[in-house]
């Protein structure tokens, strides 16, 4: 089925003239055109900025049949909901209009953002967020809280601490749409909920990082060793 579905694909794209038009290089992101099969998502180009851990990929995705762009930032990823194509003409038309601001929005200044407006000053002046350790558990202080990441759905992440080495991580986010702080982590890549983060404001927040940040550190860690080693 794999080789069914990407054969029609490397079919299509060798007629795509848009994949040959794209530069090798947009604000130190740089193009590589390998192409990989992932489970039913096929990617077939990507630019990657290896010093900040940031990507933009373009993938065909089987299982909804369509043309997407994926954000990766760490170990986070992303598709973007206005790149869902079910043809390349229309994917490229796209493609050509919006990837260099695509590229350009990972290096915009996120907390400067309306939708950062209700939370900003709180998140500037929090003591404790400035005081993060740069490395913990063997994790490095990937996001800061001065430097947050936008994704989708109103969500952005605040605070990352990230061994990508094994791809694991422990972050925290804020949705401006529920207006409240949650955290997620990774283990081997693969993301996982935690609920023991949840907050109303950044003092909640607080407490709930200097009781469970260290411990869900060392789980994840744990928790990919046992995967690997299992």
């Amino acid at each position: 089925m794999a080789e069914e579905f990407t054969e029609e694909i490397d079919a299509a794209l060798a007629e795509w003239t848009v994949l040959d038009e794209l530069p090798a290089e947009i604000e130190g992101f740089v193009l590589s055109r390998v192409r990989e099969l992932c489970e039913a998502q096929y990617a077939f180009f990507r630019y990657d900025c290896a010093a900040e851990h940031r990507a933009v990929v373009g993938f065909y995705d089987a299982g909804t049949a369509s043309y997407k762009l994926r954000v990766e930032v760490g170990v986070v990823d992303f598709a973007l909901p206005s790149f869902i194509y079910g043809d390349l003409t229309a994917f490229g038309r796209e493609l050509r209009r919006a990837l260099p601001c695509v590229i350009a929005e990972l290096h915009a200044d996120a907390l400067a953002t309306q939708e950062l407006l209700p939370v900003r000053e709180s998140i500037e002046t929090w003591t404790y967020g400035t005081a993060l350790p740069e490395e913990l558990e063997g994790f490095e202080l990937f996001v800061r809280p001065s430097a947050p990441v936008q994704l989708t759905n109103g969500s952005f992440l605040i605070i990352d601490y990230v061994d990508f080495a094994r791809g694991n991580d422990v972050g925290i986010y804020y949705n401006c749409y529920r207006n409240e702080f949650f955290g997620e982590y990774h283990v081997n890549h693969m993301p996982y909920v935690s609920y023991s983060f949840d907050a109303a404001d950044l003092e909640e927040l607080e407490q709930r990082l200097k009781l469970h940040l260290v411990s869900y550190l060392r789980t994840a860690r744990a928790q990919s060793e046992l995967e690997k080693n299992g």
